[in-house]
């Protein structure tokens, strides 16, 4: 069978989904409780909305991160070592990361440990060392992991799209600065942990075997020693328009491969045109029925891979559209992806190839409820973009009645070529054939 032509359609059963039970412990933390006996395992997600890496000091980028990383790094009864041994005793595993915005807890263990992975977890998160030795053997892996990225071109694209996107916005926080790296000690984390680590604003989630009423008591048991209030987010509203459009080389001498990152900002999911370019992004670019994937890659060989996809922050989006290819093939592959882009805006997407994408979506969006995990991080992403609790109820019936002209619609107000910042991580001999396709603005479709 072709890619081009879909399975046939069957009909699609009736989607029974939970929405969590609430309550807020005494010092302020909102908890989210699933109950699901399908498996004997508990999931934690919890979402501190302010300790992610644009609420760095601009003189100390990378701190956020650096917390997050070394929250599991030992607290005055247990070393960091033990705190993975216990979590692995338990059948699980703990541990924070840092984003664009928020920081994240993710934890499981099996049903049976709830309670005892309970206290590590707050033992954890209530008790941070940030120990001397570990933020040394943290320092000296992220300077190592800093120099191997810096020559990495998919690393090196994502930076600068998101300079010429962002500009000086903090959401164009990528990686961290070498000499702040070089220069921070446990002072700096214990004072990003104090001001961004707080229970007022954190959403704890927790799906899995477990007894509620239970498991609340243990809560306000274990965390309610956690105090503190969180500064208010000051966080400036980020520009609608990208801050530099057109090309942008980022030179990468001897470089066989180009990558290309192409892509504009767009409204946030809580904007009316967010369900029309959700599917109109993923007709461009979603998967390998795509229409990127036809063309630039299997029609015409220009590239190893190639999709599209909407980034997500709390006030806007980015669409972004990427590409690798060889050096030769770097300007067909714009081309053709903008020959794609312009296809979208200017032609109503068929009522065939629009009823294919609505079932990958919502196919795609089903079987995110198989497990625990997956149904933990559907709702993580409802805290931490502010959408209503019944979101992902309503995303089937949201992407079915989205319609051709809201499609094309939405695509044409945002998707525009004079919106375009278009990155290249690729040989320097580039640059000039950059600027004299820029000039001559060619974006028709390769026949």
């Amino acid at each position: 069978m072709s890619r081009r032509t879909p399975p046939p359609d069957h009909p699609m059963g009736a989607l029974h989904l939970p929405l969590p039970e609430t309550a807020t412990l005494s010092n302020g933390v909102s908890v989210w409780l699933l109950p699901d006996k399908r498996a004997p395992v508990v999931e934690f997600r919890l979402v501190l909305p302010t300790g992610g890496r644009a609420f760095d000091d601009p003189e100390w980028l990378g701190v956020a991160g650096a917390t997050a990383r070394l929250m599991t790094a030992g607290t005055p009864r247990r070393t960091s070592l033990q705190i993975a041994d216990e979590a692995e005793r338990y059948g699980g595993s703990l541990g924070f990361a840092a984003n664009t915005e928020t920081a994240t807890m993710y934890a499981h263990c099996l049903a049976a440990f709830t309670e005892p992975m309970l206290e590590l977890i707050a033992d954890v998160l209530l008790n941070p060392a940030f120990p001397d030795n570990e933020i040394e053997i943290d320092r000296a892996n992220t300077l190592q992991r800093l120099a191997l990225q810096r020559t990495q071109p998919d690393f090196l694209a994502e930076e600068r799209f998101r300079q010429v996107l962002f500009g000086a916005h903090p959401y164009h926080y990528y990686a961290p600065d070498e000499e702040a790296v070089k220069r921070w000690n446990a002072e700096h984390l214990h004072r990003f942990y104090r001001e961004h680590y707080c229970p007022q604003g954190a959403t704890l989630i927790v799906v899995g075997d477990f007894s509620p009423k239970r498991l609340l008591k243990h809560l306000e048991e274990q965390l309610g020693a956690w105090q503190g209030a969180l500064k208010q987010d000051k966080l400036p509203a980020p520009n609608t328009e990208p801050v530099e459009t057109g090309f942008h080389l980022v030179p990468r001498p001897n470089s066989v491969q180009s990558v290309i990152h192409m892509g504009t900002l767009c409204p946030s999911r809580h904007s009316p045109d967010y369900w029309g370019l959700l599917v109109g992004v993923s007709v461009l670019g979603a998967g390998a029925s795509s229409r990127l994937f036809l063309t630039v890659r299997e029609q015409y060989g220009y590239a190893y891979s190639v999709g599209a996809h909407l980034d997500y922050y709390r006030r806007i989006s980015a669409f972004v559209a990427s590409a690798q290819t060889a050096t030769e093939n770097t300007f067909d592959a714009i081309r053709q992806i903008r020959a794609e882009i312009d296809r979208l805006l200017n032609e109503p997407v068929p009522p065939e190839e629009l009823q294919a994408v609505r079932n990958y979506l919502i196919g795609r969006h089903m079987l995110s409820w198989v497990t625990l995990g997956s149904i933990a991080n559907l709702f993580m992403q409802i805290a931490i973009h502010g959408l209503p609790m019944d979101y992902w109820h309503q995303y089937p019936e949201q992407v079915r009645t989205v319609s051709r002209e809201s499609v094309q619609d939405a695509c044409a107000r945002y998707l525009r070529a004079e919106r375009m910042s278009i990155v290249v991580v690729g040989e320097e001999s580039l640059r000039r054939n950059l600027e004299a396709t820029e000039d001559s603005g060619a974006s028709e479709q390769e026949g």
